[in-house]
Order: C-alpha cells, then sequence, then structure tokens
C-alpha cells in the first residue's frame, strides 16, 4: 500500500472519530455507507485502496449536525458547505482537514478555490 495514501486514511479516520464523537453526543444517527460500509466488513477497515469516507444520515440528524458541527468541531477541522466555502460545488457536507491537501485528479492542474483538505 502507498504511505501517502495510509496516511490520508489514519487522517480521515480521526475525522470520523471526531465526527462519531458529535453524532454521539447529540444522539444523531448515522450510518457507514458505499466503500466506507464495504472496507468496514470486508477488511475491518478502509479497503486498501480506497482514499474517502463516505456516511449519510437521516434528512433531520444531518440538518442538526449542520448546525451544531461548527461549535463542536476541533480547530483543525473545516465543515465545508456551499454556505461555508463560496466556491463548494456539491450539495453535501465535507469535514475536511486543515492541515493537509488532497488534490483530486480532477481537479490537478486547475486553479481551485475551494478548501482542498483530506476529507
Amino acid at each position: 500500500m502507498n504511505d501517502n495514501l495510509r496516511e490520508a486514511q489514519l487522517v480521515m479516520l480521526n475525522l470520523l472519530i471526531e465526527f462519531d464523537k458529535i453524532c454521539t453526543q447529540n444522539d444523531l444517527s448515522y450510518w457507514l455507507d458505499f466503500g466506507t460500509l464495504l472496507g468496514a466488513v470486508r477488511y475491518k477497515g478502509f479497503i486498501p485502496w480506497d482514499d474517502d469516507l463516505d456516511v449519510a444520515m437521516p434528512r433531520e440528524d444531518y440538518e442538526i449536525f449542520l448546525k451544531i458541527a461548527p461549535v463542536e468541531l476541533s480547530d483543525t477541522i473545516f465543515l465545508q458547505t456551499k454556505e461555508s466555502d463560496k466556491s463548494f460545488f456539491v450539495h453535501f457536507a465535507k469535514l475536511r482537514d486543515k492541515k493537509s491537501l488532497y488534490i483530486e485528479l480532477f481537479e490537478k492542474n486547475k486553479k481551485i478555490k475551494y478548501h482542498q483538505g483530506i476529507y
């Protein structure tokens, strides 16, 4: 496995731990989804080549999370939404590590204006 990918996965794991802590403290439901769920079942962790985390929540819990996360997240994590990052173009939130940089293939050689920390 690529050492850089493993380092990124450990950053993602810390994001998930903090996400879980906030959800648990506020009685918010969520579940692992897509490749993250598959990795948890098959590999008891990440799929070895996976470079993101996928979680889902009921809409009501998601809306609550969006309200409380800016106050409860550590200062090393950025809650990225269209409101918090005006250049962000997707319709769902991401938790981004403020101390890292992750350039996806489609972003390579482009002038990106939104936050690009590991998510």
